[in-house]
C-alpha cells in the first residue's frame, strides 16, 4: 500500500462521518483541498510517530536484542550438541 492509499483509507474509513459532516469536509479524500491533504496527512505522521515512540522504548529494544541474541548463542550450541549426539550415533552405527 503506497502512502498516499494510507491516507486515503484512514481518513474514509476512520474518520467518522459525523467529524466530516461538523467540519464540513467532504467524504472522500481527493475532494479535500491539497492544504486540507496536507492537514490530514501530517495529523496521521504525526499520530504514528507518537504512537511508535510510546509503545516502542529504547530501553526495552536493547534488552529484547540482547535477550534474541542470547537466545539465539543458546539454540546455536544446542543444535551442535544434537548434531554431535547424532553423528556419534551413527559412528556407533557403522561398527
Amino acid at each position: 500500500m503506497n502512502e498516499e492509499t494510507k491516507y486515503q483509507r484512514i481518513y474514509e474509513e476512520e474518520v467518522s462521518d459525523t467529524i466530516k459532516d461538523t467540519l464540513e469536509l467532504p467524504d472522500r479524500f481527493y475532494d479535500l483541498s491539497p492544504d486540507q491533504r496536507r492537514f490530514v496527512t501530517e495529523l496521521v505522521d504525526v499520530g504514528t510517530r507518537w504512537a511508535v515512540e510510546e509503545n516502542l522504548d529504547p530501553t526495552v529494544l536493547e534488552e529484547t536484542a540482547a535477550l534474541a541474541g542470547e537466545m539465539g548463542a543458546q539454540l546455536y550450541n544446542f543444535a551442535n550438541m544434537l548434531s554431535h549426539y547424532l553423528n556419534a550415533d551413527d559412528e556407533e552405527e557403522e561398527k
